[in-house]
């Protein structure tokens, strides 16, 4: 019976749970009480017993994913002489708490917010709602659909639709538009596995290249979009900026038959990891790139795992190598050691450095260092 419980129904069945619980429960309690678990748990065989307990730590790890605030505590049992861990799930923490909007009246008395309420300034109420409205409008936009969510969420605790103040005004950045149609086409062609084809500039080549590429998923990453996919050009697969392409053009031939499959082992979520200067390898190839750390900014660059060590100098200071898709990112990053970061090649990003320096310099009226 328990192999037709579908994995929503073991997720709410293990959130009921936990939620009426105001005390951390033991895996025994949980097993013991999950409908899904129970059987195997108390019956089962030893095999049957660790099957089921790895199923219970798929559930908590993907619906901790989901937002769902489940923590594993420590606490004391037997009068204090042993110490146990269970799992507690407070009704705090998981339900949203109610939205009031705040009256714009002068001189209106306005009550304390009751229990399970949040106030919400009518300024910002309309602000929100307007920028959620717009986020889920966008053609292509990836987080649409949770902006849609959202909306629907404020909207179930207020009337949005009598949200009305003064027009929102925001700036799009150059090129902003151009983004947006390249979006909509390539969303196409990842849902439809089309490939396509467009011109790339790339961050030093001086002639833009004609790429046909695979395109496996689009990413929005340090506020920039991109695409991954298999680039025929390089054959490999590549990181493109959407603000560098030119001409998107999708295969139209056999429209509802795929011209790729996607790699099993590709996943997308491996370049969510990547720093700003590390995405956006469409051209020829990542720019290398040493870099003098002055100590005590080395220890902290190595603990993090930054670049890769190429000399170490008796003093601490040390030398690291980076391999540079965006040159912009990883010179503000550089920027922000205040001179403890000093490039040492190539030349030309060395340039780059000291003239980057040297006009942030003149903003705030300071001579640069190094």
């Amino acid at each position: 019976m328990t192999d037709s419980i579908s994995k929503t129904q073991r997720w709410l069945d293990l959130i009921a749970f936990l939620v009426k619980h105001r005390f951390p429960v033991s895996v025994d309690q949980v097993m013991e009480a999950v409908p899904a678990y129970m059987p195997k748990w108390t019956s089962g065989s030893e095999r049957d017993r660790e099957s089921v307990r790895r199923m219970f730590e798929r559930d908590k790890d993907e619906l901790r994913a989901l937002g769902m605030p489940l923590e594993k505590l420590e606490y004391s049992i037997d009068y204090g002489t042993q110490r146990a861990e269970g799992y507690v799930l407070s009704s705090r923490d998981f339900y949203l708490p109610y939205l009031r909007i705040v009256g714009d009246e002068v001189g209106a008395r306005r009550r304390a917010p009751g229990a399970g309420e949040v106030e919400l300034d009518r300024d910002h109420a309309v602000t929100a709602v307007d920028a959620l409205r717009r986020a889920a409008d966008l053609p292509g936009f990836g987080l649409a659909q949770e902006a849609r969510s959202a909306l629907r969420k404020v909207a179930f605790d207020v009337d949005v639709d009598d949200l009305e103040g003064a027009p929102v005004l925001y700036v799009d950045r150059p090129g902003a538009a151009e983004v947006r149609e390249r979006m909509a086409l390539l969303t196409g062609a990842v849902r439809a596995r089309k490939k396509v084809e467009f011109r790339y500039h790339g961050i030093y080549r001086g002639q833009p290249t004609q790429r046909a590429v695979a395109p496996y998923g689009l990413l929005f990453q340090h506020g920039q979009w991109y695409l991954i996919g298999h680039d025929e050009l390089r054959d490999d697969v590549r990181v493109f900026r959407l603000g560098r392409m030119e001409d998107v053009a999708v295969n139209r031939a056999a429209a509802k038959t795929p011209d790729f499959a996607v790699p099993a082992e590709f996943d997308l979520t491996d370049y969510t990891r990547l720093e700003p200067w590390e995405l956006g390898a469409g051209d020829d190839g990542a720019l290398e790139a040493r870099v003098r750390f002055a100590f005590p900014a080395s220890l902290w660059v190595a603990r993090n795992g930054y670049g890769q060590l190429v000399e170490e100098e008796a003093g601490g200071a040390a030398v690291r190598q980076f391999d540079v898709h965006q040159v912009g990112p990883f010179l503000r990053w550089l920027q922000s050691f205040a001179g403890e970061a000093i490039v040492v090649s190539p030349p030309e990003l060395r340039d780059e450095q000291v003239a980057l320096a040297r006009a942030t310099a003149a903003v705030y009226g300071e001579a640069p260092r190094g």
